[in-house]
């Protein structure tokens, strides 16, 4: 693989996601269980990532797929303010296939999520002090809503 190809995201918030993968990895590691309880998390969490970038590349970047188009789709249909709690309510409420996933790690990939959804211009960050949150972007002029 060349110097050029590692400069580049293989897929539009592929570097987001990587970070988000790095933090899951660090929470796994820092929570007291037993080296082959980590290495377990660690495995499927891994195996969840490179299940996600294959369906993102597959799709050719057509937009969200998976657990966060379905964030996408609830933040359209509920508009407001969305949060990392906001986002983590929703997939504890709505995603029984995270049910498996830790607090902690359901929280860093809902913050992941929500900033990879701004990044991929869907939705606009705001911040307050101490908070921050995101809203639906608008198609027609482009401003949030």
């Amino acid at each position: 693989m060349s110097d050029r190809a590692l400069e580049r995201e293989a897929f539009p918030g592929e570097l987001a996601a990587l970070r988000t993968l790095a933090r899951l990895v660090r929470d796994v590691v820092n929570s007291g269980s037993s080296a082959e309880a980590q290495r377990a998390q660690v495995q499927r969490l891994l195996a969840q990532h490179d299940a996600d970038r294959a369906e993102i590349t597959a799709a050719g970047s057509s937009g969200p797929s998976g657990r966060v188009a379905a964030l996408l789709e609830a933040i359209r249909a509920g508009r407001g303010r969305w949060t990392t709690a906001t986002a983590y309510r929703f997939y504890r409420g709505h995603l029984p296939a995270l049910a498996h996933i830790p607090n902690t790690q359901l929280r860093a990939m809902a913050r992941g999520d929500l900033r990879d959804l701004a990044a991929g211009g869907h939705l606009v960050r705001h911040e307050e002090p101490g908070r921050v949150f995101f809203v639906l972007r608008t198609a027609k002029n482009g401003e949030a809503q």
